[in-house]
């Protein structure tokens, strides 16, 4: 596997079983804050965090899929 380019890596990795792990793992990291809080503060910032990090696993769910069906090999 050390022979081969991250683009390989990667290709290998969205068209493996192992690719919603991944997605599994970044929702192991999402924070568990209620979404209203007790303070308007608090809450503005736990809606923020709350689409910054939903955005995030869309992304990757959309950059996995993506790469599955060959948008690396586009790039070149």
């Amino acid at each position: 596997m050390e022979d081969q380019t991250l683009d390989q890596r990667k290709i290998a990795l969205a068209q493996s079983e192992h690719a919603p792990v991944v997605l599994e793992l970044m929702k192991d990291c999402l924070s568990h804050k209620p979404l209203v809080a007790d303070n308007e503060w608090e809450t503005i910032v736990n809606t923020i965090t709350l689409d910054v990090q939903s955005t995030m696993m869309k992304s990757m769910a959309d950059h996995l899929e993506g790469i599955k069906n060959g948008s690396l090999h586009e790039q070149k």
